[in-house]
């Protein structure tokens, strides 16, 4: 059952214990309505941008080496094709057994290890001159969030501090649009809006929320920190997939009529999210915060756009907040029962209840980034979902 779009996001690639250090250098071998955002001049932002487009695969004047960690990621392995297209070399931190199917064919080194391993990090940023942390526990239903804390505030001062320690000349950190606050309903918020969401036990949001500010430390100390704040990402080449691929893939995959409740919030595409990290990384400045967002859609416009790019029709039927509240709150009962994720994360909801849309003006202006349709990006979701097999084929 779907009951329209919980919060989801962001930085991926889980991250799992283990030690760490092997170094191989690896060829990867086969195995809307909406409230607008802002664009540069006052046009729409309803831009194409392809990875390939030749104005921005150039070769890098600012990136030489560069460390990606959580690269095996759905985010983080975009981040790693465009630092490739910009002939960056690529060094990937990868948890021990992740999947590596996203860098398949890509020339890239590899080590495994974990960011909560002082030795590992140690060793892993040395001769990088950029280091890219998307590495992070994202997960929309915690009953115990003892791990998602523990890897991304303690892995991320790791990074930060192997990073300080090393000279690195630059620290790209993906923090969230849930490390920043939710505007007050029917205004956009920016990279300026305070936190304010301590009323919602939300512990993916809070752990990015510390963990940005964190960033933000070690940048007051002289480290030169740039952090990227994704909206929803969706696209192709999600894996598992996260809890942002689940909610195209639960829509798909329902049948008859779609229930939906209140809420917002703002998406963006992996591709162009991947493109504003290295574009800050190469244009932006230090101590600075960056929205990735490209879309302000409602729970009920999202549905729609997802309905539209999949062929489907049907009708759509509004659940009071009550109702939807009493089924989530049954749905958590069950989960913590049985173990097994909720459908619908109980404090996702209550998080996404008041909507999250943001400006995407300081990326347009600053960096200089593109945003692609909707469309594009949720028909290129709803194809790589099928082929992996997450959403049958149409008759």
């Amino acid at each position: 059952m779907v009951l329209g779009p919980p919060f989801a996001e962001l930085a991926f690639a889980p991250t799992s214990t283990g030690g760490g250090g092997e170094h191989t250098r690896h060829k990867q071998q086969p195995d809307s309505r909406s409230h607008r955002l802002h664009a540069a001049g006052g046009a729409g932002l309803d831009q194409p941008r392809d990875s390939h487009n030749e104005a921005l695969r150039y070769r890098s004047r600012v990136m030489h080496r560069a460390l990606v960690t959580g690269g095996c990621g759905f985010l983080g392995s975009a981040v790693v094709r465009e630092l490739l297209a910009r002939g960056v070399r690529v060094r990937v931190l990868a948890a021990p057994g992740e999947p590596r199917d996203n860098l398949t064919g890509l020339d890239v080194e590899i080590v495994e290890g974990d960011v909560r391993s002082v030795d590992a990090v140690r060793a892993v940023t040395a001769e990088v001159d950029t280091v890219f942390h998307l590495a992070a526990v994202y997960q929309d239903w915690a009953p115990d969030p003892t791990r998602m804390y523990d890897v991304n505030l303690r892995g991320t001062f790791h990074v930060l501090e192997a990073a300080r320690r090393a000279g690195v000349a630059r620290v790209i950190y993906t923090a969230s649009m849930v490390a920043l606050g939710r505007p007050e309903p029917g205004a956009v918020g920016d990279e300026r809006t305070p936190y304010e969401a301590w009323n919602v036990d939300f512990a993916y949001s809070r752990s990015k929320y510390f963990s940005r500010e964190l960033a933000e430390y070690f940048a007051a100390w002289g480290l030169d920190v740039r952090i990227v704040c994704p909206g929803i990402v969706l696209g192709p080449y999600d894996l598992r997939p996260t809890p942002s691929g689940k909610l195209i893939v639960n829509t798909v995959r329902r049948r008859g009529p779609m229930p939906w409740f209140d809420g917002g919030a703002a998406y963006v595409d992996v591709r162009d999210a991947a493109a504003v990290h290295v574009l800050v990384a190469e244009r932006g400045r230090a101590g600075e915060r960056y929205l990735a967002v490209a879309h302000n859609l409602t729970n009920l416009e999202f549905i729609r756009a997802i309905d539209a790019a999949a062929g489907i029709r049907r009708r759509y039927v509004h659940l009071p907040v009550g109702v939807a509240r009493a089924i989530g709150r049954a749905m958590d009962r069950r989960a913590r029962r049985t173990g097994r994720p909720p459908l619908l994360s109980l404090d996702f909801f209550e998080y996404s209840l008041k909507p999250s849309f943001y400006s995407n003006r300081k990326s347009l202006e600053e960096l200089g980034a593109r945003y692609r349709p909707l469309d594009e990006t949720l028909r290129d979701a709803i194809a790589y979902f099928r082929q992996r097999g997450f959403i049958p084929s149409p008759p």
